[in-house]
């Protein structure tokens, strides 16, 4: 048993659901793509509109964790090869272990998680999951927080702010199931001009970050860190798995959101 801080996490891989074949489908939403865990499965929030994606993370190799350096969990952050991993600290940032907690049973139970694309705005000012609507974007980190927590809270079911754990499983689904490879995850100067790579899925960002509840441990203020490919300033790419520690009450056209269900355990 691996104790960091308030979290126990087990080496017991067998816990993760192995005989989950379709991911439960919530109250209040609908299956409307894919046949199962192992090849991508969508569901539809019937309200809204609203399209998450499940990420299986019961079929993903032994190698995440919190800290990202010791590598001996399916759920949880990942190195990619990024040099500045060591200056990232564990998460979660302000109060949310609990949060973090619950959703390690929940992926446990279930097999993996559901997450949204880059959240929008609706026209009742609400957070919404719609692939072709521009991402809501000129939200400081605590602002995020709570647009995150405001997504879903029915039957059980509540929403939270992506955990850097969360992120990294997601990009490691993709180049598992050969939707991605490491590469083009990892390489901004990598393109591939005959394959969309981020066509209609959750990595979907059109040059858009997104807040994490990662944060670092350099100095002593804590501070969020913002994950994903937006252009910088020379008209480059930063890939997929660049994160940058970002003071929390910044709002740049760049930085959006991206949001996790927890399914509680019936």
């Amino acid at each position: 048993m691996i104790i960091r801080k308030n979290l126990e996490v087990s080496n017991d891989f067998s816990r993760y659901s192995n005989n989950f074949v379709n991911p439960v489908v919530p109250d209040g939403y609908r299956h409307i793509g894919g046949t199962n865990w192992k090849t991508g499965f969508k569901i539809e929030r019937i309200k809204d509109g609203s399209v998450l994606e499940f990420i299986p993370v019961g079929t993903l190799k032994n190698n995440g964790t919190l800290d990202g350096k010791k590598f001996n969990e399916k759920f949880g952050r990942r190195t990619f090869g990024q040099e500045n991993m060591d200056e990232m600290g564990e998460e979660p940032i302000y109060g949310t272990m609990n949060v973090l907690w619950n959703q390690f049973q929940s992926v446990r139970e279930y097999g993996g998680f559901y997450v949204t694309y880059p959240v929008s705005r609706s026209e009742s000012l609400k957070p919404i999951s719609i692939f072709s609507k521009k991402p809501w974007t000129m939200v400081d980190f605590e602002r995020a927080v709570y647009l995150a927590s405001v997504f879903e809270n029915d039957n059980g079911i509540k929403s939270h702010l992506l955990f850097g754990a969360e992120y990294d499983s997601i990009i490691e689904w993709y180049i598992e199931s050969n939707r991605i490879t490491l590469k083009e995850a990892t390489d901004s100067s990598y393109e591939n001009e005959e394959k969309e790579i981020f066509n209609n899925d959750v990595l979907t960002f059109d040059n858009v970050a997104v807040w994490t509840q990662e944060k670092t441990v350099k100095g002593t203020k804590a501070r969020p860190a913002v994950r994903g490919a937006t252009l910088k300033r020379d008209g480059t790419k930063n890939p997929l798995t660049w994160r940058q520690e970002t003071p929390m009450y910044i709002k740049r056209p760049y930085i959006g959101l991206q949001i996790a269900l927890f399914i509680p355990i019936m």
